[in-house]
């Protein structure tokens, strides 16, 4: 089964897999009001996603990691020439969060394997939490997660 990765704030590790954050805030392939959860397949692509979107200060916070084993017949593929023009944009464009909304509404297969905007030959996975094949994943305890200190830092 692939794993996948999950980084978040050590206070939220219980409800890291609900897609509430998602849901209150939206994410490049949701819109707000609908719950998703967002993996990363390595460890450095879930921490970089982090990196991106946090302040430099909040590095330094309680962070933990959860690895999750989703089974590969679980996920859907997409070709990245099927995906909306402009999915990449900063901020998330509104083509990406219809075409991720899209798919959540199906509500067909678990999770969909989505290219990264930050390294495209990576992919995160997109799951949707109000499936009932949830069930089948299994996720490790959270761990703790340390950000090298010359991230939130500048030291070189």
């Amino acid at each position: 089964m692939p794993l996948f990765y999950r980084i978040c704030q050590s206070q939220w590790v219980g409800t890291a897999m609900s897609g509430e954050g998602a849901r209150l805030y939206g994410g490049r392939w949701n819109p707000p009001g609908m719950p998703a959860v967002y993996l990363a397949e390595s460890r450095a692509l879930a921490a970089l996603e982090i990196v991106v979107h946090a302040s430099p200060q909040s590095l330094l916070l309680d962070w933990s990691i959860i690895e999750v084993e989703v089974p590969e017949k679980l996920i859907d593929n997409v070709d990245p020439d099927d995906l909306p023009r402009g999915w990449s944009l900063q901020p998330s464009s509104p083509s990406a969060r219809k075409f991720g909304g899209d798919w959540l509404s199906g509500r067909f297969n678990l999770a969909i394997r989505l290219p990264s905007s930050i390294i495209r030959e990576e992919y995160a996975l997109l799951l949707n939490p109000n499936v009932e094949k949830m069930s089948s994943l299994k996720i490790s305890k959270p761990r703790k997660f340390l950000f090298d200190s010359r991230l939130s830092y500048g030291d070189h």
